[in-house]
């Protein structure tokens, strides 16, 4: 029995005398909290059993809360103003509130803490980050909810209102209390069902729990299902009140909006406290409320019945001795302060026949255990110390801090196992502990390795979304619209005395995304002079550049050589393209296994993306300076190398033999309108000299280098690709019997080598750039004379019939003479290039 168990006491501090209606005190690890009453608010570390920080405020202290983080501790004031005080170190007060000074340290708490002013607020409390506050106004009770103030002004998640009454029913006159002069305030207490994440994260001391079974029978399936908290608010007049937190307003079976507050009892006297204990299986299962005259009521859940019936659950009213002051319950005992004693019930002792027969107006007395002390108006705890018996902290009327240590007994309701059994049960706690954390670490793992893989996917997607909106392009001049491009320029390069022609690829990353790891750059050359064998894949070459990360605005820079099998084939189309590998977005061959997408790597397993097409000519490959080495030097003695050359150029093989040799150099010409020419380039020059200067600048520079002057004079002399001499000349002339509008100015582009292949590849070079330049319409239109224009047309059509007797003597020969065939050829080849016509 309690009474054959004496308490030690031990006065920790002194303070003040206290208001019996305004004292509260928290108790949080070794830090106590409590105001009695007057404008302070004292830190008390319970270990060093000193008074730390004394925070002062502008009005009297009426309610305390702590949050569940223990970073802020929130006061309500007489005057409406509720304090949010942090109880970390503050800018002005380093040593705010783990004080290590002998002496407390007096902080001011000042208007601006101030997160919400409302005069009238009665009670407030904070659970998973969130404000409740009740208010009283008009016979209103309100409760407000907030998200947890860290900045101003705050936010308004939900309201609900009730209906007050009056007065509570009592027995004698002195006793009734009306509810806007209530000295007592109500009672907010959060109820969490056992086992629930929010439980076993924040500080299960600081809110009651229930085992699942009474908390869904109480409060809903749910409440329940969601592990949501609920809010249980003891009013004034006796109600017990209830809602859970994380549900929303529910719509009635007519429509209506069905509001989740509801009232679980009535004590008809004010609340003093709710709480919860008797451990089972699966938690508490009982819940405790205590009113002010020493009603008591506990709420049971039945136990199931033979036939495995769901079990119901028992409201059941006791009386103890009143008037009730304060109380805290433990595991078994109800502790209660009646301002004469201090009093120990053990709640386990009830008799379940009693309660059931039990009427309201005669209800079961239960007797408690005097524990011999008086005065208490204020209890926190209890919590059991290392040696096994129970700890309470007390504040009596008089301002003394007092602790109890009550000795554990079989009546305690402390059960400790034996010491094999409780290292064994340790042991096994602590094993299932580590699974559960493996288990947890290695889902993470696997969904940050699926949210990784995703957002990548995600980037990847975009990047082929911007590249396949411009498509590869062809036109030189629209490349600059191109987010992401590659630039291409031929230069020559010398190693072990020999010139090679190589190209410099330059890939710009101009967009807003980043290429990352996986993305491989991959160019194609293609010779266009083979693009007619049986075999063209053999001749074309692919070059990949794989590359870890290309940022917005960075560039790559690659170089490729032009030549296969120490032979030079130009022109030569360069396609450029961007290729992700999926097995590098998806990771390592383990990971892609596990994450079971595998099967979705079909073919190359990569995604493949155009960016733009290049081509490389004579003109690209032309030396304007230096000299090559005579190793690399091949000049073309005969005119039948040269027509055989120039034929293997334009993908036609040929078996000729022989031609007599041609010492004159061969000339081929291009003619262009100058008007025509001085609109599409924007020249600004007048005289005939600069636009020939200009037109020759623009034709042999370098992409990168527009602008640049590279031609001083008309006539500019270079090596040709394949070693030969070559020489570009522009000349203005000026046709009169062309156009019937008068004398036409044309722009006369010559080409002169005694290499046909450089003379025909160089042609073939400026007509391509030519269509490139006028490809767009033009506006103006010349009135040409019908009798020049037939005399041109008469021209090509004897040059054509030429051509097709040619075919047919050859044809018809076999190959044993076509040396003449090879020289009527060649005639119509100079007559082609000897009269050109005029682009106009």
């Amino acid at each position: 029995m309690m009474e054959a168990m004496r308490c030690s006491v031990e006065y920790l501090s002194e303070f003040s005398d206290c208001q019996s209606h305004s004292v509260r005190i928290i108790l949080d690890d070794t830090s106590l909290y409590l105001t009695g009453g007057d404008s302070d608010v004292l830190i008390f570390n319970v270990q060093e059993r000193r008074v730390t920080t004394v925070l002062k405020f502008e009005n009297p202290v009426k309610y305390l809360a702590v949050s569940d983080d223990k970073y802020r501790l929130y006061a309500l004031c007489e005057n409406g103003g509720l304090y949010n005080i942090p109880l970390s170190p503050h800018p002005s007060l380093s040593t705010f509130p783990g004080n290590k000074s002998p002496d407390p340290v007096l902080y001011t708490v000042s208007d601006d803490s101030i997160v919400l002013k409302n005069s009238s607020l009665q009670a407030f409390t904070i659970v998973e980050k969130i404000l409740v506050t009740l208010g009283f106004q008009k016979s209103i009770w309100s409760f407000d909810l907030f998200e947890e103030p860290e900045s101003k002004p705050l936010h308004k998640l939900a309201s609900f209102q009730v209906t007050a009454v009056n007065t509570c029913s009592l027995n004698t006159t002195e006793d009734v209390i009306n509810i806007p002069d209530n000295e007592k305030p109500p009672v907010l207490a959060c109820i969490y069902p056992e086992g629930s994440t929010s439980l076993r994260t924040h500080n299960s001391h600081l809110h009651p729990h229930l085992e699942p079974r009474l908390f869904r029978l109480l409060f809903g399936v749910d409440a329940s299902l969601v592990n949501s908290p609920v809010i249980l608010c003891g009013l004034p007049d006796g109600r017990i009140c209830y809602f859970p937190l994380f549900l929303p307003q529910m719509a009635g079976p007519r429509g209506e909006q069905r509001s989740p507050f509801g009232v679980l009892q009535s004590l008809e006297q004010p609340i003093i406290f709710i709480g919860s204990c008797i451990s089972g299986e699966q938690g508490p299962q009982c819940l405790v409320a205590v009113g002010l005259k020493g009603k008591l009521l506990m709420v049971r859940s039945k136990k199931e019945t033979l036939e495995g019936k769901e079990t119901d659950y028992s409201f059941n009213e006791h009386s103890i001795r009143g008037p009730v002051m304060c109380a805290c319950v433990d595991d078994k005992h109800l502790y209660y302060s009646s301002l004469n004693d201090l009093q120990a019930l053990q709640l386990t002792k009830t008799s379940s026949s009693s309660e059931a027969t039990a009427t309201e107006s005669h209800l079961p007395t239960m007797n408690s255990d005097s524990l011999g002390i008086c005065r208490i108006v204020a209890l926190a705890g209890p919590h059991t110390n290392p040696t096994g018996s129970v700890q309470l902290l007390a504040l009596s009327l008089s301002g003394k801090l007092l602790q109890m240590n009550l000795p554990q007994g079989a009546d305690t309701g402390n059960y400790r196992l034996p010491s094999l059994q409780a290292g064994q049960r340790v042991k096994d706690l602590l094993a299932s502990i580590g699974n559960v954390w493996e288990k947890a670490e290695s889902l993470k793992h696997k969904l940050q390795e699926k949210n990784e893989c995703l957002k990548r996917l995600n980037q990847v997607m975009n990047i082929c979304s911007v590249l396949l909106a411009n498509g590869g392009n062809e036109k030189q001049f629209s490349m600059d619209k191109q987010p992401i491009k590659c630039r291409g320029v031929a230069r020559w390069s010398s190693m072990l005395q020999r010139d090679y022609l190589t190209l410099r690829c330059v890939l710009e990353n101009a967009s807003t995304y980043t290429l990352e790891q996986g993305w491989t750059l991959c160019i194609q050359v293609h010779p266009l002079s083979h693009s007619q064998c049986a075999n063209m894949e053999s001749s074309s070459r692919t070059y990949s550049f794989p590359f870890k990360k290309l940022d917005s605005g960075q560039t790559l820079d690659i170089t490729i050589p032009l030549e296969s099998f120490g032979e030079l084939s130009l022109p030569a189309k360069v396609y450029c393209s961007l290729v992700f590998s999926l097995s590098a977005l998806l990771g390592s061959e383990a990971s892609l296994h596990s994450l079971g997408v595998s099967q979705l790597l079909t073919g190359t397993g990569s995604i493949s993306v155009p960016l733009n097409t290049l081509t490389v000519d004579w003109l690209d490959a032309l030396r304007l300076e230096g000299s090559f080495s005579p190793s690399n030097t091949l000049k073309h003695n005969t005119a039948m190398e040269g027509i055989q050359a120039f034929l293997s150029s334009r993908g036609v093989l040929t078996r000729e033999t022989y031609i007599a040799p041609k010492l004159e150099p061969l000339t081929v010409v291009a003619k262009v309108s100058s008007e025509l020419l001085k609109t599409k380039l924007h020249l600004s020059a007048t005289s005939s000299t600069e636009i020939c200067v200009s037109v020759l600048n623009w034709l042999v520079s370098k992409p990168e280098a527009i602008g640049q002057t590279y031609v001083q004079s008309p006539v500019v002399c270079a090596y040709s690709p394949d070693g030969c001499t070559v020489k570009l000349l522009a000349k203005e002339v000026t046709m009169g019997n062309f156009s019937s509008e008068g004398p036409l100015a044309v722009l006369e582009i010559r080409v002169e080598s005694m290499s046909m292949a450089a003379a025909c590849g160089l042609h073939h070079a400026i007509l391509r750039r030519l269509l490139v330049l006028l490809g767009e319409e033009c506006g103006n239109t010349k009135q040409l004379q019908a009798q020049s224009l037939c005399e041109t047309v008469r021209h090509v059509e004897s040059l054509y019939k030429d051509l097709q007797d040619a075919k047919n003597q050859g044809a018809l020969r076999g190959t044993m003479k076509t040396n003449k065939t090879s020289e009527i050829l060649f005639h119509i080849f100079l007559q082609l290039r000897a009269n050109p016509l005029v682009i106009l």
